[in-house]
């Protein structure tokens, strides 16, 4: 008498179901789930989505999918996208939009920071455009604040925030997003300035108490330590590069030291919610002193994993990058590279891509990437001739991280829209 072994997919033992699912894209592992209990259970384990990103992480150096959202001087928001590790670098795909009702007047939504393939974004306020530090401001209690929201587009997962504390009186918000990884969370940091009438700012001492969302607790909850009485003002609130580096969040700031100011890192660890800052290059510190000292830029950004600093003096003045090759030690800053003129142009910095090219606006030309090895330029054509100076660069990553609650992904299994790239 014969028999017949039949090997489905069900029967694989769950380490070698574990090497095929981690091949698969994150919207295709998301449907799967609805085959199996089993299935469910192995697709929504931490360690296996933990192992999913890594790879996915580590191949976008190949197969990187830049996003771009950016402002146009007409006030409206655009959106983009670009494949960097392609030949030639040419085109820009109108492709991906907010999940917001973008006929609306009143849903202006702008990208506040990208970790790990998860998007936070703001929307709904009329003032967020012609705000101080490119931040919302909200004129009483008249108006709504910004709704906030943490999106997955590989999984079309929407988490819109529960509201913030807003008082009954002329604020201005600043938001901040990053990932906690000692605690696998992610965050959301908000800074409420308070202002006095006709829009004149108060001291950074009188600011309202920070407070900070947890995805994984699902509420906000405000910190005790205060902003340090040393800081004389922050700067670019909202227009950084660096998301959530190495688990911190970190401005631009200028502190009073021995009655000088000097810009510092300034940096708010996820973890312990504690602040901290560290120095400058001695050559930023140096080129605040400039003549034309209105002129000089200084950015933030991640190159090669890695924070990193560029500065320079505008118009055409070289610019240097310059990397903290060991996180959080001041001495050990290494110049990296240095950028020439670009013809005279005003150039606008975006960020790195993880393939360590610079994205750049210049200025009456369009987007464009700059090779820094080979020192040359590749104009994206038709997209960034007249664009407003804000923008954010996302590294789209593809990931099995969900936003939502697990009972909410349970109703939603099997119902994952398509999301083509």
């Amino acid at each position: 008498m014969g028999f017949r072994i039949g090997a489905t997919m069900e029967n694989l033992p769950d380490v070698l179901l574990s090497n095929i699912f981690i091949r698969l894209l994150a919207k295709q592992l998301a449907q799967m789930r609805c085959v199996s209990k089993s299935w469910n259970a192995l697709l929504s384990e931490s360690s296996f989505i933990k192992s999913h990103l890594d790879r996915s992480i580590k191949n976008i150096n190949t197969d990187g999918i830049l996003l771009l959202f950016y402002r146009l001087f007409s006030f409206g928001s655009k959106s983009f996208t670009a494949y960097p590790s392609q030949s030639p670098h040419s085109e820009l795909t109108d492709f991906i939009k907010l999940p917001i009702n973008h006929q609306s007047e009143n849903s202006r939504g702008k990208v506040i920071g990208s970790v790990n393939g998860l998007i936070c974004f703001k929307y709904g306020s009329n003032h967020d455009f012609g705000s101080i530090h490119d931040s919302e401001i909200i004129y009483g209690s008249n108006h709504d604040p910004e709704v906030v929201c943490i999106w997955n587009p590989s999984l079309s997962s929407l988490l819109t925030l529960p509201p913030y504390y807003t008082p009954p009186y002329s604020i201005q918000h600043s938001f901040r997003f990053g990932f906690d990884p000692k605690t696998d969370d992610y965050k959301v940091v908000k800074f409420t300035r308070p202002m006095e009438k006709q829009g004149i700012m108060i001291s950074l001492e009188e600011w309202l108490p920070i407070e900070v969302y947890s995805m994984r607790k699902g509420s906000w909850k405000s910190i005790t330590q205060r902003l340090p009485s040393y800081l004389t003002d922050i700067f670019s609130c909202d227009t950084l590069w660096v998301d959530g580096h190495e688990g911190h969040l970190h401005w631009i700031t200028e502190i009073d030291h021995m009655r000088n100011n000097i810009l510092t890192v300034f940096t708010f660890d996820l973890s312990s919610e504690t602040f901290w800052e560290m120095p400058f290059p001695k050559y930023v510190t140096d080129l605040m002193g400039y003549d034309n000292a209105n002129e000089v830029s200084v950015e933030l950004g991640v190159l090669g994993g890695k924070l990193c600093v560029m500065s320079g003096a505008l118009p055409d003045y070289e610019w240097e990058v310059w990397v903290m090759d060991e996180y959080g030690v001041g001495d050990s800053w290494v110049k990296h590279h240095v950028f020439p003129p670009f013809s005279g142009n005003n150039v606008i910095g975006y960020g790195f891509t993880l393939q360590n090219e610079f994205f750049i606006n210049v200025r009456g030309r369009g987007f464009a990437l700059y090779d820094p090895v080979e020192e040359k330029t590749k104009i994206f054509k038709n997209y960034g001739e007249n664009v407003n100076c804000g923008g954010k660069v996302v590294n789209y990553v593809d990931s099995l991280v969900w936003v939502t609650p697990a009972e909410q992904r349970e109703r939603s299994c099997c119902s994952i829209s398509q999301f083509k790239f």
